[in-house]
């Protein structure tokens, strides 16, 4: 069989979208800096829990600003949660099963607000603090430290972070 010149320019068309559509993500890189991308800690407080049930949940608040030229998305943070210095314990916020549009957008010079529920386990080494933290004290000192992806339509860098509240 012969291949005419119609039926070529065809496949070549063909093969020149599937190697634009393979190689676009490796060829063209978002250059942004992460450092660009601010994370804060911007509230915890006990939502509910009781000595009873040995656990409280806290709602934790992260306040994410992007002062980057560009829009970026997170597709997982995982962060550990300290109050007074000493580990509280961590969570992971992830956005990986969700499409890179309906992840959280961060556009520029805007921040967004990112809720989580930390649930706090009771444990008698962490007896004191639980307590504190169960009578509402306002003297507790929280801080976060973590790892956030930020993604934008063609490049994911990850970003070390740290806060106090």
């Amino acid at each position: 069989m012969i291949i005419g010149p119609r039926r070529a320019a065809l496949i070549g068309a063909i093969a020149a979208v599937v190697l634009a559509i393979v190689f676009y993500p490796l060829i063209v890189q978002t250059p942004f800096n992460p450092d660009d991308v601010v994370f804060q800690l911007s509230k915890v407080q006990i939502a509910s829990g009781s000595i009873g049930e040995q656990k409280l949940e806290l709602q934790i608040a992260i306040n994410i600003t992007n002062t980057s030229d560009y829009t970026l998305t997170t597709s997982k943070i995982e962060y550990e949660l300290f109050a007074d210095g000493a580990s509280v314990g961590s969570d992971t916020i992830s956005y990986e099963d969700i499409p890179v549009n309906g992840r959280p957008a961060l556009f520029q010079d805007e921040s967004i607000t990112i809720p989580d529920t930390f649930v706090f386990e009771y444990s008698d080494e962490r007896a004191v603090l639980f307590n504190e933290i169960l009578n509402g004290s306002q003297d507790i000192r929280w801080r976060m430290t973590g790892l956030a992806n930020i993604d934008s339509g063609t490049t994911f860098k990850e970003k070390l972070f740290s806060d106090e509240l």
